[in-house]
């Protein structure tokens, strides 16, 4: 099984990620995403997660993990998915849009998810380097 790593933090109220790996800056999770994230980062009571935490997910359950989501269906305009799960006892539905499939070769049918304090030493802001150009699918509302 292969686990996948971000380090979300918060921006003008919505949850977004930095991925050098990937060239994503900023990249927002948005209808629903940021709510979950938001009652997972609370139930989890992990210290200054507005200045970013570790989110861990995959394709299939892994031991620890908070929240499975289940694929629902292709998003509008077949554009991103919508997933649906149990947070923290609390019936959530969201919609990821299609930077999930840089992380996966097609939409999985379920993500779990684990959120844990950000690791000592870990930045999570990417400061592309001159000369890269950062991408982003969805820009956060300002």
């Amino acid at each position: 099984m292969r686990t996948l790593v971000l380090y979300p933090y918060l921006q003008s109220g919505c949850w977004v990620f930095d991925d050098a790996r990937t060239g994503l800056k900023e990249e927002a999770f948005v209808r629903g995403a940021s709510e979950m994230i938001t009652r997972l980062v609370e139930v989890n009571r992990l210290p200054a997660a507005a200045r970013g935490f570790e989110m861990t997910f995959a394709a299939e359950p892994f031991p620890g993990h908070d929240v499975e989501l289940t694929w629902v269906s292709r998003g509008a305009g077949d554009y991103g998915n919508d997933y649906e799960g149990v947070v923290a006892g609390l019936p959530m539905k969201c919609w990821l849009c299609p930077a999930l499939e840089l992380y996966f070769e097609s939409a999985p049918r379920r993500i779990s998810v684990k959120a844990a304090p950000l690791p000592a030493g870990v930045d999570p802001i990417w400061n592309p380097p001159a000369g890269v150009i950062a991408r982003r699918f969805v820009e956060a509302p300002r």
